[in-house]
């Protein structure tokens, strides 16, 4: 049993990791989809494509949940990634170890591990991306490893800027990471 207290911070810290993940999410399909349209050519129906490998790679990897995103990107291609603070996922041992491994985490177990997930969000989204260039688009490690400089130095640019980031992307690609179009705008104006 769980106290009042715990359950609340449980509660709270779930409710910040929702709000950053939806925010991260943002900023990196964004800078993601511009680095595809201006790098490599991507238009509306392969920058759509992105968005379905990240989420396909996503699932399967929160399915299996043995392994991290970043855990499983240093694996399959030779990358590590560390966060806005330089820290490798080697270095946190809920990134680099058998996540699944049958133990049962106490209540303040669990609130330490998901507070430190915060520190995590935005690098585990990008390592998706990366992961799903790889794994769907048959992208080697030079090809992945220039794609996410281009990716860092996008959300560079826009100073990690969520709406500014949002408003870039449907302005220079026509696209927004949602998936409306210039075209299917002008449409129903």
């Amino acid at each position: 049993m769980i106290s009042k207290k715990l359950r609340k911070q449980i509660i709270d810290t779930e409710k910040q990791i929702q709000v950053e993940g939806e925010k991260n999410l943002d900023i990196v399909m964004c800078a993601s989809i511009i680095a595809l349209y201006r790098y490599y050519g991507w238009r509306t129906k392969r920058l759509s494509r992105l968005l379905e490998i990240h989420q396909e790679v996503w699932n399967e990897v929160a399915e299996d949940n043995s392994k991290s995103v970043l855990k499983l990107l240093d694996e399959e291609c030779g990358i590590e990634l560390t966060n806005h603070e330089g820290v490798s996922y080697r270095d946190v041992i809920f990134l680099n170890s058998d996540i699944d491994d049958g133990r049962q985490l106490t209540g303040y177990q669990w609130l330490y591990m998901r507070q430190n997930q915060l520190k995590w969000i935005e690098t585990q989204i990008t390592g998706c991306v990366a992961l799903a260039m790889h794994r769907k688009e048959g992208w080697g490690f030079e090809r992945v490893k220039q794609l996410l400089l281009y990716i860092q130095d996008i959300k560079e640019e826009y100073d990690y800027d969520r709406r500014r980031l949002l408003d870039g992307c449907y302005r220079e690609t026509g696209y927004d990471w949602e998936g409306k179009t210039l075209e299917e705008d002008q449409a129903t104006t």
